[in-house]
């Protein structure tokens, strides 16, 4: 099998593993819908450039295989950051309700003390 054909199954089955591996990340909740829109696409992209290498001939084989590898690791450690990022995106929004929620709360207790100082000040 020639180099490109070789080059272009590994982008494809890269392509399948990222567009798998944003689905099942967005399934369980590690991965916002915007980063699981542009890495579902990205991955798609890498499919399709991978079938379009394995079918066509070049002679600048080694030095595209060599940039398209570093390319896929560079992809993955970024698929992986954006999961952290997602992480921290939506702990932000949960703490953020959370917070607002006690504010609510404090501002209730607030209400039902001035309330308890008014009537006592009646008295």
């Amino acid at each position: 099998m020639e180099m490109t054909g070789i080059v272009g199954l590994i982008m494809i089955g890269t392509g399948v593993l990222l567009l798998v591996w944003s689905f099942l990340a967005y399934a369980r909740h590690r991965l916002t819908e915007n980063f699981g829109m542009i890495w579902g696409a990205t991955a798609l992209c890498l499919i399709v450039a991978g079938i379009v290498l394995a079918v066509t001939d070049g002679s600048f084989v080694a030095v595209m295989a060599v940039i398209v590898l570093l390319g896929l690791m560079l992809l993955l450690c970024l698929f992986g950051f954006s999961i952290a990022i997602s992480i921290l995106i939506m702990k932000n929004q949960e703490l953020a309700m959370q917070v607002s929620l006690l504010n609510q709360e404090n501002e209730s207790i607030l209400q039902e003390l001035m309330s308890a100082k008014e009537q006592k000040a009646h008295e």
